[in-house]
């Protein structure tokens, strides 16, 4: 066999045909696996699989096969083939390889490589099978990993540790509010934002006293980013980060899937005739085409970028919800809002910025998002004055970090705060909600104390989830878990068996 194997590269090497459709195809199958392996969870849909097969394979060996022809025909170019074909190997795949690593082309280094390329064909134009090879040899490790992923999905059952603990999904409510669920992202909480690394006064906390909202003191995320965070908040359970697939946090199994409506949360509330709105100014929760099971959303698929990024064209959250609380006022049905936007957001780490120069930007974007949550409350109130009205960070603003590595490795108690602390707030409009909340600590038990309060059923606190906080904490990038923060609010850094 091998044998065979070696006999078909050395006659794929010697001999003198020449394959134009596979330099078109290799580095595009390369960039495709590439792509999917280190993004699956984000899009693991047949429409990107299309989208891509035909931007990465199928038009680059139209491309190069046309230029390929147009070569054979001509004979002034005809001597040529060979040179042109090695230099759109390399050229196609670092475009492609641009496109997937740095989400953009790289105009200006690509052109000066065409530059080079050009020059150096003359010399290397009969090493271009070989280059084929190493891509063909490149593509292995993440092809492997596609294969592996989702295989390991139809395998596991990967959202089995949803499953309530109780018959909470069967609740009944005996008041049916308005529920306005506004998540900012990336905000701390009042002890955190005074204190270091942050060192600020943010006036919304005393805002929202005088708006007479219960802020709670010390809360904080179950885990330290958005997707995993919300997960676990919306399914009213502890994932432990144990589904994970390979050591990223995008890559625990249907997070988007969760978010998007298909979870405990969004049935319970369907189950007492909520109509539910899912309002976001990006369609990141969104970018997999999921279907989900709000009955409103004010992103549509066909406004989804087949490439993700935070940068994109944003929906204009405040407008959108106004839109939908003005068009729904007389609706006798009660309703469920999710208003998500990503103020204050977290730091994002770049070269070159100081700690210092990060944590201004941070500030700079508490004031938008404090501006934001006044006028979105506000609106509220005006229209709604007797609806409940929650808000919740789902983690952070990582200030006082100085890599995405740190908030994966980091024991020192106060960057701890800074991933997880968040600020939470309920406008409840009675007092009767002191008998419900008295252990409320932690996202994962949000929405199971708001319906123990809402069916007037103190039964369902019997089994809130422990208020722990849960990281990665690896430097070999092993995939291992930690409990980053016990439910006293203290680090022991104990390992989670998975």
């Amino acid at each position: 066999m091998k044998i065979k194997i070696k006999e078909r590269i050395v006659s794929f090497l010697e001999n003198s045909k020449d394959y134009p459709v596979l330099v078109g195809a290799l580095p595009g199958f390369y960039a495709l696996v590439f792509y999917f392996s280190n993004n699956y969870e984000t899009i693991n849909s047949y429409q990107h699989l299309l989208f891509f097969s035909f931007l990465f394979i199928l038009l680059p060996v139209i491309v190069v096969y046309l230029l390929f022809k147009i070569f054979s025909v001509f004979q002034k170019l005809k001597p040529y083939k060979k040179h042109l074909l090695f230099v759109l190997t390399v050229e196609v795949f670092f475009i492609l390889f641009s496109q997937v690593y740095f989400f953009t082309i790289k105009k200006k280094l690509l052109l000066a490589l065409l530059v080079v390329l050009f020059f150096v064909s003359f010399k290397l134009y009969k090493y271009y099978k070989h280059l084929l090879l190493f891509i063909l040899f490149l593509s292995v490790l993440p092809l492997y990993k596609c294969v592996y992923v989702m295989i390991y999905k139809q395998c596991v059952d990967t959202v089995a540790w949803m499953k309530q603990p109780d018959d909470i999904v069967h609740v009944k409510f005996k008041k049916t509010p308005n529920i306005y669920f506004i998540e900012p992202d990336g905000y701390v909480g009042e002890q955190t934002m005074l204190n270091e690394p942050y060192r600020y006064k943010s006036e919304i906390y005393n805002w929202l006293r005088e708006k007479s909202f219960t802020v709670y003191e010390n809360t904080r995320s179950n885990y330290p980013v958005s997707l995993v965070s919300n997960a676990s908040m919306f399914a009213m359970k502890h994932h432990y980060l144990k589904s994970i697939i390979t050591p990223n946090l995008d890559m625990l199994p249907d997070t988007r899937s969760i978010i998007v409506g298909n979870n405990p949360v969004i049935s319970i509330l369907k189950n007492n005739n909520y109509k539910t709105f899912f309002i976001v100014d990006n369609a990141y929760f969104q970018q997999n085409f999921v279907k989900g099971t709000y009955d409103f959303y004010n992103i549509d698929t066909n406004e989804i970028s087949f490439f993700h990024s935070f940068r994109q064209d944003k929906k204009n959250v405040f407008e959108d919800l106004k839109k939908q609380i003005e068009a729904n006022k007389n609706l006798a049905q009660p309703k469920f809002f999710f208003i998500e936007k990503l103020l204050p957001h977290h730091l994002f780490f770049y070269q070159d910025a100081s700690k210092e120069e990060l944590r201004k930007t941070y500030l700079k974007n508490v004031e938008l998002a404090n501006t934001w949550i006044k006028k979105t409350v506000d609106l509220i109130i005006k229209h709604d004055p007797s609806g409940i009205v929650l808000i919740a960070a789902d983690h952070g603003g990582f200030v006082g970090l100085s890599s995405d590595f740190e908030m994966y490795s980091t024991k020192d108690k106060t960057l701890l705060k800074s991933v997880f602390s968040n600020l939470v707030a309920v406008k409840w409009n009675s007092d009767e909600h002191v008998d419900y909340d008295a252990n409320f600590k932690t996202n994962v038990n949000f929405f199971r104390i708001l319906f123990s309060f809402l069916s007037e059923d103190k039964q369902w606190l019997d089994a809130l989830e422990p208020n722990t906080s849960y990281n990665f904490y690896d430097t070999n990038n092993s995939n291992k878990v930690y409990k980053a923060i016990d439910e006293n609010g203290n680090s022991d850094f104990l390992k989670v068996k998975r």
